[in-house]
């Protein structure tokens, strides 16, 4: 079985397969990588993890000069001696080129490189804030290809097996990538052709996916692909009614007040962090966990977390104990033990980006402005643009797709708070704004 020409192969094949072939050879045989990982022909999710896995071991060697694996506590990295390995990056990349290669003749394995190449190769190169726009449209092949695999385009399929296999996912990234490429390509590269060519493919993939009884009319209104939510599949009417950014936060969601309102002490605290040059950075390495390439670079965006599931670190809490306390105070994040909630400061590099990404489902964000320097500096929520101002409280949902871009002068910093969502009854009653006539298909204890 060979993977089928999408919308967008056909333009991409024929400027990318000659590249792709003399890079890795005219041999069309198995990859050395494919028996190592034992990959399944028959199950595409089982197939998932070992690639994904394989990635980020050598994603993470390549950028810290390190030797890394992976052990039942997840990556540990040793013997790093800092820095970027050119040579095992442009082995890294020849093996992805490789893997790809036979994953059109085997599209079992298309769901693994699609996230794979979404996660490990979306930008151009080190350092470069140019997205990579042939691993961009490849990594959407291989989505679309991954739906025929799975039968996620089978409007027949039951609700169960379409989300036991992840097929609500597998469209969003779908339309996430593509949406965003193609607004790279009008907007930055100046490639009218080829966004018309994306953004014509994106269309035709939003409509097969409207198609779908997981994206009915119980989701509420879906005119673009940006009005994708992951919180529309818990509590669509909020969705609705409040959309990406919360025009009422300090009224609709209390802990944004509450932010507000000790923004001296907590910015007093995030300052005095500041005067020992080394140790965010210290904490950030402490702290964060193995993540893919979020950024061009990979300090890009740093953090310090005090909390995560509602335990605190008290490590980190010690550089910061009257931001703790406060947060120990805030059922939405002490009481909150959903392993995607969370709370720490947040700094975003000047010259930075953050590339399109969906948080996690279900929760709420909010970013309290700590420092903001001068110059362009925003976010894209969804279909809207947020824009940081020091003291004040920024609630959105993190579950549309965001990016961030940073051309100021000098480093950001924000108070992060992933927070249970406010219509989760397992935290009180649910809000007025928690009712509507959208219904979701998830309960919030499914994640």
């Amino acid at each position: 079985m060979t993977l089928a020409i999408g919308l967008l192969n056909v333009s991409l094949f024929v400027l990318c397969f000659p590249c792709l072939s003399q890079t890795v050879g005219r041999s069309l045989g198995v990859p050395p990588l494919v028996a190592e990982l034992r990959l399944s022909e028959i199950d595409d999710l089982q197939n998932d993890q070992p690639i994904y896995r394989w990635f980020e071991r050598e994603f993470f060697s390549v950028v810290q000069s390190a030797d890394c694996k992976h052990d039942e506590t997840g990556l540990q990295c040793a013997n790093i001696k800092g820095g970027f390995d050119q040579g095992r990056w442009d082995s890294l990349v020849q093996q992805m080129w490789m893997l790809a290669e036979y994953t059109i003749r085997t599209p079992a394995l298309a769901h693994a490189m699609a996230m794979s190449l979404y996660s490990w190769f979306w930008w151009e190169g080190r350092e470069s804030t140019r997205v990579n726009v042939a691993t961009a449209r490849l990594a959407c092949d291989f989505f679309y290809a991954s739906l025929q695999f799975s039968g996620c385009d089978d409007r027949s399929l039951d609700l169960q097996s379409f989300f036991v296999r992840n097929c609500h996912m597998r469209w969003r990234y779908l339309m996430m990538i593509s949406s965003e490429l193609g607004r790279y390509l009008a907007l930055e590269s100046r490639d009218l052709l080829g966004a018309a060519q994306v953004l014509q493919a994106s269309r035709t993939y939003f409509h097969e996916m409207r198609q779908m009884p997981a994206f009915g009319a119980h989701q509420g209104l879906l005119t673009v692909p940006h009005d994708i939510s992951l919180n529309r599949d818990y509590f669509p009417a909020s969705v609705v009614q409040q959309g990406p950014v919360w025009k009422n936060a300090l009224q609709d969601v209390p802990i944004a007040a509450f932010l507000e309102h000790h923004f001296s002490t907590i910015r007093a605290e995030l300052v005095a962090l500041l005067g020992d040059e080394h140790k965010f950075s210290l904490l950030n390495q402490a702290t964060r966990s193995a993540e893919p390439q979020f950024g061009p670079r990979d300090d890009d965006w740093l953090t310090t977390y005090f909390v995560r599931g509602a335990v605190f670190n008290e490590m980190v809490c010690a550089h910061a104990p009257r931001t703790c306390d406060l947060l120990r105070q805030r059922p939405e994040v002490a009481q909150c033990h959903s392993g995607l909630s969370g709370s720490g400061f947040l700094r975003m590099r000047p010259g930075g980006r953050l590339k399109p990404h969906f948080g996690g489902a279900p929760r709420l964000s909010a970013h309290l402005a700590l420092i903001v320097p001068d110059g362009e500096l925003y976010m894209n929520v969804g279909r809207e643009t947020v824009r940081w101002e020091e003291g004040k409280t920024i609630v959105f949902d993190d579950t549309f797709i965001h990016r961030v871009v940073h051309n100021g002068y000098d480093a950001r910093y924000v108070l992060n708070v992933w927070m249970c969502h406010p219509c989760d009854p397992a935290h009180g009653s649910p809000p007025a704004f928690c009712e509507g006539p959208e219904q979701g298909l998830l309960p919030p204890s499914a994640y």
